[in-house]
């Protein structure tokens, strides 16, 4: 089985990897690329913040996020707690020489139910891509929280082949690894034809709904989650 994978560029590493190890073949179709931010300041302010230590947790949603602020400031202070979304960003920031604490279930949504006996009164910073999260905002700071935002990296849209490779059948399935990567596809119900479409988590299944994409499988954050959901859909279809 054929998967076309719409990871950034910079996430890439590994992947391929990652889906032999499920017996499958992963195409990278990078439909996103990341760019400096358009205003450094609101990072540059959270790098302040925690240096000196004006900043009570530090959240990480991804492992470009923590390469990004560890460009502009190599230590964090012990007694801040920092947060990260999953388990390769966890690995990111402890490859870095910082401990994480990780999310149980691996999506931002989840930040706020983490963090729901600790927040209130708490100062939260947040390195983050430029796509907005106003759910993530709201819970934190319905918890008590005062929230800190700063901007690593923008994301926009490149040029890619997923529409061709669908329609070409040279793919099997395909997995949106964010809400922004499958919008950026431009994909709509009438370009799926016969592939089997995967989002990697509740959020972006959401996003391709709203689109009027149905996802056939939706995993739990992680794309190894993925992985294993199309294996076993590709043993089932074997036994049939």
């Amino acid at each position: 089985m054929k998967v076309a994978v719409t990871r950034l560029r910079e996430k890439e590493d590994g992947t391929v990897e990652l889906f032999k190890r499920y017996g499958l073949e992963a195409v990278p179709v990078p439909t996103i690329r990341s760019c400096p931010p358009h205003d450094p300041a609101s990072l540059e302010s959270l790098v302040e913040m925690v240096t000196a230590q004006k900043i009570d947790f530090l959240i990480f949603t991804s492992t470009l996020g923590v390469s990004k602020f560890f460009e502009k400031s190599s230590v964090i202070p012990a007694g801040i707690t920092i947060l990260s979304v999953g388990p390769k960003t966890a690995r990111k920031v402890n490859d870095l020489g910082c401990r994480s604490e990780m999310l149980d279930s691996f999506s931002s949504d989840n930040f706020a139910e983490h963090l729901k006996d600790r927040a209130s009164g708490s100062k939260i910073g947040i390195a983050r891509a430029g796509v907005p999260d106003k759910e993530l905002i709201f819970a934190l700071e319905s918890l008590g929280a005062t929230v800190v935002e700063g901007i690593c990296y923008e994301l926009e849209s490149v040029p890619n082949d997923l529409k061709d490779m669908i329609l070409d059948q040279t793919v099997d399935a395909v997995i949106f690894t964010s809400a922004k990567s499958f919008l950026a596809s431009g994909l709509e119900k009438k370009d799926v034809g016969v592939v089997i479409t995967v989002a990697i988590g509740p959020k972006t299944a959401n996003s391709m709904l709203k689109k009027g994409v149905e996802p056939n499988l939706v995993g739990s954050g992680t794309l190894e989650s993925c992985a294993a959901l199309l294996k076993e859909l590709y043993i089932n279809k074997k036994k049939e």
